[in-house]
Formats: C-alpha cells, sequence, structure tokens
C-alpha cells in the first residue's frame, strides 16, 4: 500500500481561506441565520484576519479570509457595482493587475486580487474560465 504522508507532511492546512455555502435554506429564521454564523465560526482557524456573510433569498455565502493581497480593505464576499454578482474566493488571481487595467469601466471597491472575477464575469459570464 501506498504511503501519502510523506506528500503531505510540509501542507499547512492554515494556509487557505475557509468557505462555507448554504443553498436551498427554506428556514429564514434569524435563528438559521446564527446557525449559519456559528458554523462559519468553525471555519476561523482557516482565515483568521476577517469573515463576511452574505445572504440572499435561501442562499448564504460565509468566507474566513486569510489576508495576503489588500489585508486591511480585501473582505469577501465581493462584489460588482451594483451587486448582482458575488464571489468568494480561496486562491490567488497573479495577473489581477492586468486584468485591472482591462477593466477601466469597472469600479473597484477593494484592492483584492480575487475582486476582477466579480467584474470579469459581469462582462463575459461564463467565458471568464476560458480566458487565456
Amino acid at each position: 500500500m501506498p504511503s501519502f504522508s510523506s506528500s503531505f507532511d510540509s501542507f499547512d492546512c492554515n494556509t487557505m481561506c475557509g468557505i462555507l455555502a448554504v443553498l436551498g435554506c427554506i428556514d429564514s429564521t434569524q435563528a438559521k441565520r446564527s446557525r449559519i454564523i456559528e458554523l462559519s465560526r468553525r471555519l476561523r482557524h482557516r482565515g483568521p484576519d476577517w469573515s463576511g456573510l452574505h445572504c440572499h433569498e435561501d442562499c448564504y455565502l460565509a468566507h474566513g479570509r486569510l489576508a495576503i493581497i489588500d489585508p486591511t480593505y480585501g473582505e469577501q464576499p465581493l462584489y460588482n457595482e451594483d451587486k448582482t454578482i458575488v464571489v468568494t474566493v480561496n486562491g490567488e488571481i497573479y495577473n489581477h493587475k492586468v486584468l485591472h487595467e482591462k477593466l477601466k469601466s469597472h469600479q473597484f471597491h477593494t484592492g483584492s486580487d480575487c475582486e476582477v472575477i466579480a467584474h470579469l464575469y459581469e462582462e463575459h459570464k461564463e467565458y471568464v474560465f476560458f480566458i487565456h
């Protein structure tokens, strides 16, 4: 039987954000919202720098942020200008400065590298994931 321990020995479980999504939640009471906040707090060790919650109808999106780029103003979830697109991300967009320059018609609210995703999706919809 192969041993996988060597490939995970140097893996640090605290180098990523914590994301919680609850979709199709029929219960919209304050008690349910409190329970979702409680569940997101259990991910706090993943993203100790900031946490945010977005609720729309029967869907909740919570994000525990590990701040790397724009630690002061890069809170998530991230939005487009009119908040019709909501994004939460664990990752880094290496070419975000180039993409930001191409999106001059958009208003950015953070310095987060990931905010470009909301604006790219707004312009290109699902094709944004195929841009090279």
